[in-house]
């Protein structure tokens, strides 16, 4: 099984896990690796950013301060 990291990005992440699936495989086998990968707790905090991170994009925020874009841009 590949190595996960606490750097590893969510789409990192799921990629390796659909890399590992073959259907060839041993239904066993695959769902050893499943429970291995979903009881990681990195993409459990990765999961938790995510959904969080969509739940903000959603509510389409608007800067606090009218210097807040251009400050923004120069990050």
């Amino acid at each position: 099984m590949p190595v996960l990291s606490p750097t590893t990005g969510l789409h990192e992440m799921l990629a390796l896990l659909t890399s590992q699936l073959h259907p060839e495989a041993n239904q066993k086998e695959d769902l050893v690796f499943l429970r291995e990968v979903f009881s990681e707790r990195s993409l459990s905090y990765l999961m938790k950013i995510h959904v969080r991170l969509r739940q903000f994009q959603l509510q389409s925020p608007t800067p606090v301060f009218h210097s807040a874009s251009c400050l923004a841009e120069d990050i």
